[in-house]
């Protein structure tokens, strides 16, 4: 008879208390678990021997969840053990593997911690991975390019298997003089390269093309060689030509040619020539030619907490200079720089040498921890790391990307006087999935562009901004846009915290002063964004407290500094938009000193408006467009993006939309970034992305889309380092457990997917 789903069914026949099998049915028994009595049926013994091998196969797997059990074992239950007996975290627990592996930037200059934008464009580092096919928007991915991508991966490893293959091959065939014997060479590596490759690759082995495969992939290696030998043939000559030019200019020195025809000499004393006179450094970059041998690149940090304290420094040494030297703080230039080594000057305010109360460096000021809001995941791993003496931010080549579109379009990192011809901005859009590391790319933007000498606006909490504003009102001047003076006042006080120093220091050079006056906005430049009464009322407040001026003085100046209408906006609601919108105005018009604005979260302003007032809908169902906000106004009309589908109506109208290349600064640069992790419908963030792909060729002023990918195996590897060395996790007390396994380490980048977010929340649990 047939058996029933039972426990006997999984488990086989447990015994009874008289010793029999129950809960099988006629004959239909299964066999029975090891250790009890069975039978000599061939087939339950065949059964018996499956699930044997079924059993030692599992028992012989490696990796996690195999053998990971969650089980608290009797001697730590009764373990006498407090919490002050657990073990202190100390920097010495990281492995030298881990302290070797990280690399944290560094020039020769001893500048440390963060490079200049300059400096960031010309690393060399670990190239991102390919498009993912399933990620099409703006047309940047698709299943076509990723094929092909594909595609070439697969012939580039399997010309490095050729390669490694017919290594000696090659290099018995260059030492040959007839071309009878070369021949010959070839042919036999043609009818036997097959079969070693398909040991080096046994799963391309299994291709049905795999022979065509390998039989088009060594005729490319071998075209690759003789191009470099060609190559390398007419170096050689070039050289030996102007050997002999040496030769005989020299001809009057003694012992002149005896040293030119002397073999070459490598740093170690010996000749690099073999025995059969070949230069064996030449042939093996001849024979290189998928580059095994070259160096990988590796993932770089930079060090927020390394570049403050040098400049602590630098500002401790300047205050305790002379009198009759720079000992009053101000920041000129490097006294270690000669007349023939005139370098940047890496100094900063002061300001940007500390951390506020959460351990956050200013260097990314005003980025904060809000307690419902957070900005990425960043500062949240600084907060649970066991080393508190150091900030890291990976550098990728995502970022690199995007420092060099700066530097190309804006030239801020040229050495001596820049023309204006040569001044220009860039407009970057950096997108990517959830938690790949776009906030980070963008920190260290701004804090690589402070430490380069630009004015860095940033606004790190877009999605806060769009409707937190607390109250909006109609501009009373501009008619069409709206007020935030709550967020006016907080965007005031941020500018003037972080660069009021160097806004204070901008010349102005269209004002009464001269260049040797401050950046000031006169009453006529004033009147685009004030009434007349709020003009009068601005003069009067920023010298409300200097009793030196008078107020016959104060109706009579014509001019205000940049500075002083920062400070009023700090403290009036009712001026902080005209203060902020008049300073951003001259900030983008001026090209003393380079301009970058930095705004993450962008494409929550293209969500639904969250601002409304009846004047803009009598009903009061549609918000209020950021486009016509007056503190968003400026930099969206510099970025010119205005997407097909958005949450609220971008229109086309005059006083809502400004040509790019008008609104556009000067000089420096504006960087926005997406996010995937705030409440924005996916089809505005989509049509968003592609607005800006459209624009990307654009003949002047194009739009430069920088996607963020996934973590590559290298970057996984490095960041895991990170983590141990900073003492983040289970990796503060495991001692390479982690790092040192590979199995380990594949299995942290395959439930993390390669995603930055998901990596850490994975080291944080056993």
């Amino acid at each position: 008879g047939g058996v029933g789903s039972n426990y006997a069914d999984i488990f086989g026949d447990l015994p009874d208390d008289d010793g029999e099998g129950g809960g099988g049915g006629d004959g239909g028994a299964r066999p029975p678990v090891d250790g009890y009595e069975t039978s000599d049926d061939p087939v339950e013994a065949a059964y018996r021997e499956r699930q044997s091998q079924i059993k030692a196969d599992l028992d012989n797997r490696t990796g996690r969840l195999w053998t990971d059990e969650w089980i608290i074992p009797d001697e730590e239950w009764m373990a006498d053990e407090s919490f002050d007996d657990i073990e202190e975290w100390s920097p010495k627990l990281a492995t030298r593997r881990s302290l070797e592996s990280v690399r944290v930037w560094e020039d020769k200059g001893g500048n440390i911690g963060v490079p200049t934008l300059g400096e960031m464009a010309s690393l060399t580092l670990p190239a991102s991975l390919s498009p993912h096919p399933g990620h099409s928007a703006g047309g940047s991915s698709s299943p076509v390019a990723y094929s092909k991508f594909r595609k070439r991966r697969l012939q580039n490893k399997l010309r490095t298997s050729i390669q490694l293959a017919i290594a000696d091959d090659l290099r018995n065939i260059l030492g040959m003089t007839s071309w009878e014997e070369k021949q010959e060479a070839v042919d036999a590596l043609y009818e036997g390269i097959e079969e070693r490759v398909r040991e080096r690759e046994p799963i391309l082995g299994k291709l049905p093309e795999f022979g065509n495969m390998v039989e088009e992939g060594l005729e490319k290696v071998l075209a690759m060689v003789h191009a470099r030998m060609q190559k390398g043939a007419g170096a050689d000559a070039a050289a030996s030509a102007k050997a002999d030019d040496a030769a005989e200019d020299e001809e009057g020195k003694i012992g002149s040619h005896a040293e030119t025809d002397a073999p070459e000499e490598t740093e170690s004393g010996k000749s690099s020539k073999g025995e059969d006179g070949r230069d064996e450094t030449n042939v093996h970059g001849m024979i290189d030619v998928m580059g095994v041998d070259e160096e990988t690149p590796v993932p770089v940090f930079m060090d927020l907490l390394a570049a403050t304290r040098l400049q602590q420094q630098h500002h401790s040494e300047r205050a305790q200079a002379p009198s009759d030297g720079d000992g009053d703080g101000e920041e000129t230039a490097d006294p270690t720089d000669s007349e023939d080594n005139k370098q940047p000057v890496r100094t900063i305010s002061k300001f940007f040498s500390q951390s506020n109360d959460d351990d956050v460096p200013n260097l990314l000021y005003p980025l904060n921890v809000h307690p419902n809001e957070g900005v990425g995941r960043m500062v949240e791993e600084w907060q649970l790391a066991a080393n508190k003496e150091t900030k890291r931010i990976m550098m990728r080549d995502t970022m690199r990307e995007i420092a060099s579109k700066i530097v190309d379009a804006a030239d801020c990192c040229s050495v001596g006087q820049i023309g204006e011809e040569r001044k220009g901005a860039a407009r970057v859009f950096v997108t990517g999935e959830r938690g790949v590391g776009k906030t980070a790319a963008l920190a260290g933007i701004v804090a690589s562009a402070r430490l380069s000498g630009h004015i860095v606006i940033y606004h790190p909490d877009g999605d806060r901004l769009r409707k937190h504003g607390f109250y909006i009102e109609p501009c009373q001047h501009r008619g069409g846009l709206w007020n935030l003076p709550e967020i006016a006042k907080e965007f005031c006080n941020e500018l003037l915290t972080s660069h009021g120093e160097d806004i204070a220091a901008l010349p102005n050079s269209d004002g009464e002063g001269g260049d040797d006056a401050p950046l000031a906005a006169s009453r006529e430049y004033m009147k685009e964004h004030f009434t007349d009464d709020h003009i009068r009322r601005l003069f009067r407040r920023a010298y409300k407290e200097d009793e030196s001026v008078t107020e016959e003085e104060v109706a009579n100046m014509t001019e205000l500094p940049l500075s002083k209408i920062l400070t009023v906006g700090t403290g009036s609601a009712v001026l902080s938009s005209g203060c902020y919108a008049t300073v951003i105005s001259k900030l983008m018009a001026q090209s003393s000193r380079p301009l970058t604005v930095v705004m993450d979260e962008f494409n929550c302003y293209y969500d639904h408006g969250h601002y409304f007032h009846a004047d803009y809908d009598e009903h009061v169902r549609k918000g209020v467009p950021p486009n016509r906000i007056t503190l968003f106004k400026p930099f969206m009309d510099a970025m010119g993006l205005y997407p097909e589908e958005a949450g609220t109506d971008m229109s086309n109208e005059k006083f809502a939309v400004v040509d790019s290349k008008v609104a556009m600064m000067k000089w420096g640069s504006i960087v926005v970034g997406t996010s995937e992790s705030r409440a924005v419908k996916r089809s505005y963030t989509r049509s968003l992305s592609e607005c800006a792909h459209a624009l990307s060729t654009h003949q002047t002023h194009p739009i430069h889309v920088v996607d963020v990918r996934r973590l590559t195996n290298v970057e996984v590897q490095h960041v895991l380092y990170n983590f141990e060395i900073t003492g983040i996790g289970r990796l503060r007390f495991d001692r390479g457990d982690t790092t040192l396994n590979p199995e380990e380490v594949e299995y942290l980048r395959l439930v993390s997917g390669g995603c930055g977010q998901q990596l850490m929340d994975a080291c944080m649990i056993p």
